[in-house]
């Protein structure tokens, strides 16, 4: 953990140089919103955003999407009350946030380490986008 902090020191003090308004809370609230995005766009184009990873979109998988709408809105809603919630505890909550930011990235690498899926410029933004959530909370929840 000690490693983890000097090397991501210096990315701190880019993300977030003095005077900024940064906090765990907008961390939060900015990922609540990725979030909503996510969840819009598997419902307003989901073949196109099962083709852009290198799936077909079928009807079982139209079903399946529907119980991951609800799976997802569900912790999109506990995402944002959070901050509510919790306060100025709200750090408590950052680290296990951290691990949720990471299981997709583990996921992508784990289908294409295994040839379920092949890698995609998709999966690549995706894990990128929440590599830098997870790289956030961690640091937010330490302040």
């Amino acid at each position: 953990v000690y490693a983890f902090a000097l090397i991501l020191t210096p990315l701190v003090n880019y993300i977030n140089p003095k005077g900024a308004i940064m906090n765990l809370k907008l961390v939060f609230r900015i990922y609540f919103g990725m979030g909503a995005l996510m969840t819009v766009m598997m419902l307003v184009a989901p073949a196109s955003m099962m083709e852009s990873y290198g799936m077909t979109f079928t009807d079982e998988i139209k079903l399946f999407t529907q119980f991951m709408f609800v799976a997802y809105a569900s912790l999109l809603i506990v995402t944002w009350m959070l901050p509510a919630w919790l306060g100025d505890d709200l750090s408590k909550a950052g680290l296990a946030y951290v691990i949720i930011a990471l299981i997709p990235v583990a996921m992508n690498i784990y289908h294409v380490t295994t040839g379920a899926l092949p890698a995609s410029t998709a999966q690549l933004v995706e894990s990128g986008i929440w590599v830098v959530f997870a790289i956030l909370f961690y640091v937010y929840s330490k302040k």
